[in-house]
């Protein structure tokens, strides 16, 4: 299963700091942000270094990932493609696919998400060719990010109904990756959730699991000091606990007690709360 990591934005949420730092080189100890993330993937499970490779989609200070992580990290080939143009996440999720030109699924992700073990596992084990994560959000979070799920599946990723929104970390098939620049904005930016939307709205099968927390550190709510320092305690937490049972020899938590094959039956209304 590839994967692909969206790394290109400025930071502009950050402020002053996006000047001189990638968003996703934010460091957490001795560790970017990213680092963490990565090796929450890696603890996941659903990732063969020896078969998968990562797409990292990068542009705006490029050269700070490029330089820490280089060809690999922890043996993940990485593959590096250029956002010239920042023209939204559905323009950088078609570069990326055109170039690993993937024949099977791939777990997709913003750089600014903290995505658990767990959270990987459940998205990537869904028995849905496609599946988006859900999470609970601020008060004041953007409508826009609303889903209605109906049963086990999603209706809507965008301008939807339901108490949950969509946190920016996705299974999607090849097909569906392939139809991410025919919906743009009126300025122009093409985004992914409302081309997800349109292969939906086509007759796309797209499950869903269900996060317990929304950790990313672009967030601004209640503002964005308190959510840098809130994602900060929690990425620190999450990563000394996987360190510390990999010093123990234990296996992560690569999604609970779900099967390896879930079915709609063994996970309640097509939800894995991660």
């Amino acid at each position: 299963m590839d994967l692909i990591c969206l790394a290109a934005g400025a930071g502009r949420r950050l402020g002053r700091l996006g000047g001189y730092l990638q968003k996703c080189m934010y460091p957490v100890g001795l560790r970017p942000f990213l680092e963490h993330a990565l090796a929450q993937v890696l603890a996941s499970d659903a990732v063969d270094p020896r078969r998968d490779r990562l797409a990292l989609v990068v542009g705006h200070l490029a050269e700070q990932v490029r330089g820490h992580f280089g060809a690999a990290y922890d043996g993940l080939p990485i593959l590096y493609v250029e956002q010239a143009e920042r023209l939204g996440t559905g323009h950088a999720l078609a570069l990326a696919a055109a170039a690993l030109r993937p024949t099977a699924p791939v777990v997709a992700w913003q750089a600014d998400l903290f995505p658990t073990a767990a959270m990987v596992a459940a998205v990537a084990r869904h028995p849905a060719p496609n599946a988006v994560t859900l999470g609970p959000g601020h008060e004041g979070e953007s409508d826009r990010l609303r889903a209605t799920v109906v049963g086990d599946r999603v209706k809507r990723v965008w301008d939807g109904e339901g108490e949950l929104f969509d946190v920016g970390l996705w299974k999607l098939a090849p097909a569906v990756l392939g139809r991410m620049t025919e919906v743009r904005a009126e300025k122009g930016e093409v985004r992914m959730l409302p081309n997800l939307q349109r292969s939906l709205d086509d007759g796309a099968e797209v499950g869903y699991v269900v996060a317990d927390a929304w950790i990313h550190l672009g967030g601004t709510l209640p503002t964005p000091e308190a959510n840098v320092r809130d994602v900060v305690r929690r990425v620190w937490a999450a990563s000394d606990a996987l360190d510390a049972r990999r010093s123990a020899g234990a296996d992560p938590p690569a999604g609970g007690d779900a099967p390896a094959s879930p079915t709609a039956a063994t996970w309640p209304e097509g939800q894995r709360t991660c």
